[in-house]
């Protein structure tokens, strides 16, 4: 049975070392999650790979019986390393889609208790009272069950974790972690058929697969899309910005304030190229900034827009809390909107007020205009749509993006034709004092 074991374990070495050389030539975006899931990949490779090993030394009987110590060691690694694929994968499930979160007492207490066991079973292979093996057969002596504890409680742990965010999984994402929590524990019930093949390796492995199949290449296709998107995104936000007609009015304005007062010419030459750095340097910002930080930017912007317009456009502010961060320019494209959809177009001009509130719980920005409205069926916050025009609302389309991508937060958008606009950004967390992001 050892040569037996020896090919089935060197085989899926040799296949997950292509599945691990394909992932890093194929390049991958480095996270929590890719990284857990190439330890737990590097972990299997080192069990498969030791156990091959293993039971080669076993087949080699005149080796064996000279130098058992080589066997102890290898079954040992072997060992330890399963439960490291137990104590990675728990904590691949656990931080699964949600960077920079704080890990779950149930994904903790299985990581240790996988750890724990690992090193159990490590030191007992030199020991003996888990299992003695030879050639031919394994033989399970009195701590056997006692060494099984460790991968039942991380299992069920990990149960709990994949029934807690069951609905936060798509359909494939719950095949693949249901495979892999469950094709070991079922391959455990039928261990004494196949008592002298060492099956679960190979089930671990199996599990690894689905895991490679229906989770990570979608995820790493799925990040690379939103490059893409994110990419495309950038630019048509850095050309709506520069819009000629915008920059053009603005350049008349200060022209026409060079003959009424030279303060004021210098005042506004200052806040119009506080407005460029932030729509040219912040839009390629990864960050989350301070909310205050976010609302200066937007003061300035719109004491450009009252240099135009004068009393067409009335601005009031409601800022109850401005103790926690948001992406740069999220509120800005939402304020240039109302200004430019809303606003601009109706002759008497608008009122714009921007407010904002929270607790511990999460924070709110809002901003509600009374200028035209438009119908909301036109517009999509999880993809590039044209209207019947054929405009394509990237500014909500990006503030959306960039809200659930940056802090897990939402926009909320409610308008109807001649009835106005209210637009809601709604920030999960995201205190200065707790978000590492901020700066």
């Amino acid at each position: 049975m050892a040569y037996l074991n020896f090919c089935l374990q060197f085989f899926a070495t040799i296949s997950m070392l292509i599945v691990f050389e394909g992932n890093v030539r194929g390049g991958y975006k480095r996270s929590a999650n890719t990284n857990l899931f190439f330890l737990m990949l590097l972990s299997d490779i080192l069990m498969l790979f030791t156990g091959a090993l293993d039971n080669y030394v076993l087949y080699q009987n005149s080796f064996y019986e000279k130098h058992k110590w080589v066997e102890a060691l290898l079954s040992g690694i072997s060992d330890m390393a399963y439960f490291l694929v137990l104590c990675f994968f728990i904590l691949y499930l656990d931080f699964y889609a949600r960077e920079g979160k704080k890990i779950s007492v149930p994904a903790l207490v299985g990581s240790i208790v996988s750890a724990v066991y690992g090193v159990f079973w490590f030191v007992a292979d030199f020991v003996g009272g888990i299992y003695t093996q030879d050639a031919d057969s394994i033989a399970y002596e009195s701590l056997y069950m006692i060494g099984q504890i460790g991968g039942y409680v991380t299992g069920l742990l990990s149960v709990s974790i994949f029934l807690r965010r069951w609905k936060e999984f798509n359909r494939r994402e719950r095949i693949g972690f249901a495979m892999f929590i469950f094709v070991p524990l079922i391959g455990s019930l039928f261990k004494g058929i196949f008592k002298n093949i060492t099956i679960m390796p190979i089930l671990v492995t199996i599990s690894i697969v689905f895991i490679h199949s229906f989770i990570q290449m979608n995820r790493e296709m799925l990040l690379r899309q939103q490059e893409t998107d994110f990419a495309i995104m950038q630019a048509d936000l850095i050309m709506n910005r520069l819009k000629p007609h915008f920059i053009y009015n603005v350049l008349n304005t200060i022209y026409a304030l060079c003959d009424i007062s030279a303060d004021e010419t210098k005042q506004a030459i200052s806040m119009f190229a506080v407005y460029l750095r932030t729509s040219l340097v912040d839009i390629d910002s990864h960050r989350l900034i301070p909310f205050e930080e976010e609302l200066e930017n937007v003061r300035n912007y719109l004491k450009i827009e009252k240099l135009r317009f004068g009393d067409k456009i009335d601005v009031g502010y409601d800022i109850r809390t401005v103790d926690f961060t948001i992406p740069p320019l999220t509120l800005m494209t939402i304020v240039e909107n109302a200004v430019r959809h809303g606003i601009e177009k109706k002759p008497g001009g608008g009122r714009i007020i921007i407010a904002s509130g929270g607790d511990e719980n999460g924070y709110f920005v809002k901003v509600s205009d009374n200028g035209d409205g438009f119908d909301t069926s036109s517009v999509s916050l999880s993809e590039f749509k044209t209207d019947e025009n054929g405009r394509r609302h990237v500014g909500l389309y990006s503030t959306a993006y960039r809200l659930k991508n940056m802090c897990n937060g939402s926009l909320k958008l409610d308008s109807s034709p001649g009835e106005g606009t209210v637009v809601t950004l709604e920030i999960k967390g995201g205190s200065i004092d707790e978000d590492s992001g901020s700066r």
